[in-house]
């Protein structure tokens, strides 16, 4: 009886402990044109990476100009799962990749013009982005012998979209205002430098 039960329990467990040797794991922080953030991947063989990181930017100014208060805050958060591709079969290419992902996005932005003397407020912004967008992009990566890694890639997103409401109470944004703000908060790309570690 307990020979075969140790039978089933390394029938069941060595495919698993297969695939755990089969590859590498690291993990690590970046820097990115989206926010800060952690990253964890897996290699799956020596050309195919899964991984997956979460990145996060709060924004908060405030200025005053002819008796009035501008105030603007934004909150960027990012869970990004994607998988590579490595040319690893020219020697020129080792450490290039090609990568493509999912980004779920929670990201809102709002900002307001207040009179200083009546505390009145003359006009509002609101922006939110769309929550879902895929995302695809180029970058290289490298594995030293003694575990550090580093990264540098750059993505575009496909398929995101963004609202603005205006809300004019004594206080008109001119068309131009309004293009330049919307060109500004756009945020098609995304430049990601990483440091992390291999284990």
């Amino acid at each position: 009886m307990r020979l075969r039960l140790l039978i089933v329990i390394i029938l069941l467990f060595s495919p698993v402990s297969l695939f755990a040797k089969s590859g590498s794991s690291e993990a690590g922080l970046f820097y990115s044109t989206w926010g800060t953030g952690i990253q964890g991947s897996y290699n799956f063989t020596d050309e195919i990476l899964f991984g997956g990181d979460f990145a996060s930017q709060n924004t908060a100014s405030s200025s005053g100009s002819s008796g009035s208060t501008i105030e603007s805050e934004t909150t960027i958060q990012t869970v990004n799962g994607f998988a590579r591709y490595y040319l690893r079969d020219l020697g020129v290419t080792d450490g290039i990749f090609g990568q493509a992902g999912i980004a779920f996005r929670n990201w809102n932005g709002t900002g307001s013009i207040t009179e200083d003397r009546t505390n009145a407020k003359l006009a509002s912004i609101k922006m939110t982005w769309s929550p879902l967008v895929f995302v695809s992009g180029l970058g290289w990566h490298k594995v030293w012998g003694f575990g550090m890694s580093f990264s540098i890639s750059y993505n575009a997103s496909l398929g995101g979209s963004r609202t603005v409401e205006y809300t004019e109470n004594m206080l008109r944004f001119s068309d131009s205002l309004k293009k330049d703000l919307e060109e500004k908060t756009d945020f098609p790309s995304n430049l990601i430098i990483y440091v992390g570690y291999s284990f």
